[in-house]
């Protein structure tokens, strides 16, 4: 018998294909998990069941008709609620738009999901806009972690990465501007890919320069799955001027191409992070999974440029998302302030204090970043670091000083890949002494997402995937 609920979304789809499984059967099974695991959680914001019984028993009569219905046919999915998905309100993550009319439309991603047969359910839980490395709001309230519901999920993508860890759906979408995919994938012991900048298509953002930061994502439990997912969505879209052509080749397919031999190298404090023990030795373990595999793997000790002043390029990257997040709600904010989260009003409050100088600054940054990956990935094909410097912090979020002060902060590793657009993977690596899961970033040069891939789906033969146990039990 398949356990439906932790099926990854490759069976289930494979099963419906050969008919051992209706997608109308795949439906109530999921809307029932909802029902019954979703209320610990709090990750679904919202829920439309009689269209998705509706959309599933259409596309079971296609199936039946022979029909190609698209590699996901039947597959429920949900969407984060940063993107629009017609027929849901787009809420963003904050009381403001809770009460946001119904989108009229798709976002390119959602669209691409849905023409390959994915079956769009509801909407998964976010901080305001993003902002925010925990999941809460006073729209939806606080979502929670699925091995410990003292902790959090992370953020921005923690509604997506909860719902897939407890086994709601198989596969959601996410989005990843700072880490807000790999860093939620790491807590919840989950698979994020933030892939190649440009590889999935965004559109025209609201947010200037957004698309410069952040990029849509998928949320999985394997990395076969995370492959799917990018097939289905990678690809020029007119809508997107700086997205990719769509690649060569399929990424699933090149899963089963053996890794040729690699250059690794092992950074485990970028000069900014002290990481916890726990997150050492899963480094260390998957150091020695990939020396075994027979890649050259090495230690280097290279540092981020501004290190010697952390915290304050984090900062100034802060500050400038927070600027395009205030730019993209401009209209409203100087009349609706007090519709917003107080503590986010004053962030997108603070984003408009941003200086010409300070802007300049950032940009400035950012291009000594990309000469500072350019040599490494001269010296190495693929980079291993840890995902986040510790496991889970509590539900209503880290201690953001004391992350500063005992150089914790949660996207010390992530966001320096944002800024480059190198694709970056976060694959989990068993659990940590507290029971809480353990993770590993994989860096790969610009444009190689398959290398990405085919190195963190290596590491998950060695490590093996994750089920909360109170999730796993529960039927």
């Amino acid at each position: 018998m398949t356990d439906l609920s932790f099926a990854t979304a490759t069976e289930l789809t494979a099963l419906m294909r050969r008919r051992a499984l209706s997608p109308t059967e795949l439906m109530h099974h999921t809307l029932g998990r909802i029902d019954a695991a979703d209320a610990a959680l709090n990750s679904v914001v919202a829920l439309d069941a009689e269209r998705a019984l509706a959309e599933a028993s259409a596309m079971e009569r296609r199936l039946a008709r022979g029909e190609e219905a698209g590699p996901l046919a039947g597959l429920p999915i949900l969407v984060k609620d940063l993107e629009d998905a017609e027929g849901f309100p787009t809420s963003r993550g904050t009381r403001a738009y809770r009460d946001s009319p119904r989108a009229t439309h798709d976002s390119t991603h959602v669209a691409r999901l849905r023409a390959a047969g994915a079956l769009v359910i509801g909407k998964t839980n976010l901080p305001p806009i993003g902002a925010g490395v925990h999941t809460a709001n006073d729209a939806f309230g606080v979502t929670r972690n699925p091995w410990d519901p003292e902790r959090s999920p992370g953020g921005s993508s923690g509604g997506s990465a909860a719902a897939v860890a407890a086994g709601l759906v198989a596969l959601a979408t996410a989005g990843d501007g700072g880490g807000s995919t790999r860093i939620p994938a790491a807590l919840c012991g989950v698979v994020g890919l933030k892939p190649s900048r440009g590889r999935i298509p965004q559109g025209p953002s609201p947010m200037p320069c957004w698309p410069q930061h952040a990029c849509p994502t998928g949320m999985a439990r394997t990395v076969r799955d995370t492959a799917l997912h990018l097939d289905v969505t990678a690809g020029h879209h007119p809508s997107d001027p700086n997205s990719l052509p769509s690649p060569p080749g399929s990424y699933r397919a090149a899963l089963d191409d053996p890794l040729p031999p690699l250059r690794v190298g092992v950074l485990r404090t970028l000069g900014v992070s002290a990481p916890h023990p726990a997150m050492l030795r899963s480094l260390e373990r998957s150091a020695d999974v990939l020396r075994d595999q027979g890649h050259d793997v090495r230690d280097d000790e290279s540092e981020l440029p501004g290190s010697d002043t952390f915290p304050a390029p984090f900062q100034l990257r802060q500050q400038v998302l927070a600027y395009n997040r205030l730019l993209g709600v401009l209209d409203d904010f100087e009349t609706r302030r007090g519709d917003f989260e107080p503590w986010f009003a004053d962030v997108l409050a603070a984003g408009g204090t941003l200086t010409s100088r300070e802007f300049a600054a950032y940009w400035d940054h950012r291009a000594r970043l990309d000469r500072w990956t350019a040599g490494l990935f001269e010296r190495y094909d693929l980079l291993l670091m840890p995902t986040v410097p510790t496991t889970a912090w509590p539900a209503t979020g880290p201690d953001v000083a004391a992350a500063v002060r005992e150089r914790t902060l949660p996207i010390a590793y992530t966001s320096v890949f944002n800024d480059t657009g190198h694709p970056a993977i976060s694959v989990p690596t068993g659990l940590g002494p507290d029971g809480l899961p353990c993770a590993v970033q994989l860096a790969a040069p610009h444009h190689r997402d398959e290398l990405a891939l085919g190195a963190a789906q290596s590491l998950e033969a060695a490590h093996g995937t994750l089920r909360p146990p109170a999730f796993a039990a529960c039927r």
